[in-house]
């Protein structure tokens, strides 16, 4: 399966467009939801590599499947520089892939590429083994690259792949990653380089680290922590106990807590501390509403505990940052 047959499918979704370059393909992603970008440089014949930035929950997958029995696609390493990216496992199970992990896997999204915390950004890795084995002898030949061997390695059976990046393949990514606010003449080059390298390492680790796709959720425990964030991000001046929650979806306060944990990445009062704080900064920039108006919007009666958590989230009080954001405009 071919890069640019899997982008044709892609520009076909409603709200995404390309746009081209002399050494790359853009897909750009914009809807009401969000925005996001996913940035195509083709290295060899059968091997591309994509940078992503992501400020959406969601991203539509395109249909690579030829018919409905077709599980396997191409080999994908994901690596994760920030926010949290959601898996399906060939099992049916939810995995969740977050900050300096990577994962490697022959499955595809099937629906849509989901981001709980609608932050996300990384690299991915998009190899086509056919091709590569057919079209690239020579780095074969001098690098002893074997993208076959490396599958069997990290997704035997078509298992999905997950785990902490070492410390050599990180700091191998990190220069990737660095790599794309450089001129892409040079930076192409320097991409091809670092990528060889990040698969000879891969290839020949001695002892690869165990694979945390084992903690896995089902799709009812995925459905219910996405329906606690819902409930709870839905009205910030609201206030849901855990065990009220936890109450309604007939589950114990503990599984509630581990369900949401597994899929947003942190408690639920720290992820809905942090909700209120962003969403505080947003009408501080946005609106004439006094700091109490938008403490009582974002759920806290007592000014002075608001102005206390807001600025141990920012930095600076809210009038501060109501001046500042004011000036940088």
């Amino acid at each position: 399966m071919k890069i640019n047959d899997v982008i044709k499918k892609c520009i076909k979704i409603p709200g995404i467009s390309i746009k081209q370059a002399e050494y790359s393909m853009e897909l750009i992603l914009n809807t009401k939801e969000g925005k996001g970008s996913m940035t195509f440089f083709s290295l060899f014949p059968g091997l591309s590599l994509a940078y992503i930035f992501i400020n959406s929950p969601t991203w539509t997958a395109p249909d690579l499947r030829s018919d409905s029995s077709i599980t396997k696609g191409p080999l994908l390493l994901n690596y994760c520089v920030t926010g949290r990216c959601e898996m399906i496992l060939n099992n049916q199970n939810f995995v969740y892939i977050k900050d300096r992990e990577l994962s490697l896997t022959e499955c595809f999204a099937q629906k849509e590429y989901v981001y709980p915390k609608r932050i996300y950004e990384g690299l991915e890795f998009f190899i086509d083994i056919d091709t590569f084995t057919l079209e690239n002898t020579w780095v074969q030949n001098e690098f002893s690259i074997d993208f076959r061997k490396i599958s069997e390695m990290f997704c035997p059976h078509g298992s999905t792949y997950i785990s902490t990046a070492t410390h050599e393949t990180e700091e191998i990514l990190k220069k990737l990653w660095e790599l794309y606010d450089f001129p892409a003449s040079f930076a192409v080059i320097q991409m091809k380089i670092y990528t060889l390298a990040l698969f000879s390492v891969l290839q020949n680790l001695e002892a690869i680290p165990n694979s945390q796709a084992c903690t896995f959720f089902t799709e009812s425990q995925v459905n219910i922590a996405k329906k606690v964030e819902n409930i709870i991000t839905s009205d910030l001046r609201q206030h849901h106990p855990a065990w009220e929650l936890a109450e309604y979806f007939s589950i114990s306060e503990t599984s509630l807590k581990n369900y949401f944990r597994g899929v947003y990445g942190q408690n639920i009062s720290v992820y809905l501390r942090e909700m209120r704080m962003n969403k505080a900064g947003e009408l501080l920039a946005s609106t004439r509403l006094s700091v109490a108006e938008i403490a009582a919007q974002v759920g806290y009666l007592n000014q002075s505990k608001f102005a206390s958590v807001f600025k141990k989230h920012f930095g600076v009080s809210p009038l501060e940052y109501r001046r500042t954001r004011h000036l940088d405009s």
